[in-house]
């Protein structure tokens, strides 16, 4: 590994050592102070590294890596790595909707369509159910990322009935044009305050 900067080297001796609680307490830390010291794009590489751990870990790493690479804007160094561990991560996730969600978003804006596509096939079966929401979706990369699917999407729309296809034509909706999907849902919201 890399030495990295500062801010990961308690991370780094944590995960030298194998002590999982340290680990955690490091990466709590790196969300801590996220305002104050960014992370480096080596740090990213770090907090990557720990995403192999699963459990807790990995969902923190995930957190710390959304607050940088979205929130932030800074990459990790070596993105195609970093996106095959958040890809394993993500298929790790479970039912963990904020690691799904923080998952997607890392790869979307990481460059991995393929990948945000792949999940959305898994999830959209699973939307009448309530726990999986297609807002999960509605970001500006996740919808970069599908609009260069939109022809795959409109498979997926046509093969599923009911709640499942009104969401799968929303997020596609949403990705065509956020700012115009986001203006209709106002409209509709408006109007039925009128109703009442």
């Amino acid at each position: 590994m890399v030495a990295a900067h500062f801010q990961t080297r308690d991370l780094e001796d944590a995960l030298a050592a194998g002590n999982r609680d340290a680990v955690h307490a490091a990466l709590h830390d790196l969300l801590l102070y996220k305002a104050v010291d960014p992370l480096s794009p080596t740090d990213l590489d770090v907090v990557a590294g720990v995403l192999g751990l699963g459990g807790r870990a990995a969902t923190m790493a995930l957190q710390v890596m959304y607050a940088s690479v979205v929130r932030q804007g800074t990459l990790p160094a070596e993105k195609e790595e970093a996106a095959v561990r958040i890809r394993a991560a993500l298929g790790h996730s479970g039912d963990d909707r904020t690691a799904v969600r923080h998952a997607l978003h890392l790869l979307a804006v990481l460059g991995d369509a393929r990948a945000v596509v792949g999940q959305l096939k898994y999830d959209a079966p699973r939307f009448a159910g309530g726990r999986v929401r297609k807002e999960d979706y509605f970001s500006p990369a996740v919808a970069s990322a599908l609009t260069r699917h939109d022809a795959e999407l409109a498979a997926l729309e046509a093969s599923l009935r009911g709640r499942a296809a009104e969401d799968v034509r929303a997020i596609r909706e949403y990705a065509q044009d956020p700012g115009a999907y986001e203006e209709r849902v106002r409209q509709v919201q408006d109007d039925e305050v009128e109703v009442l």
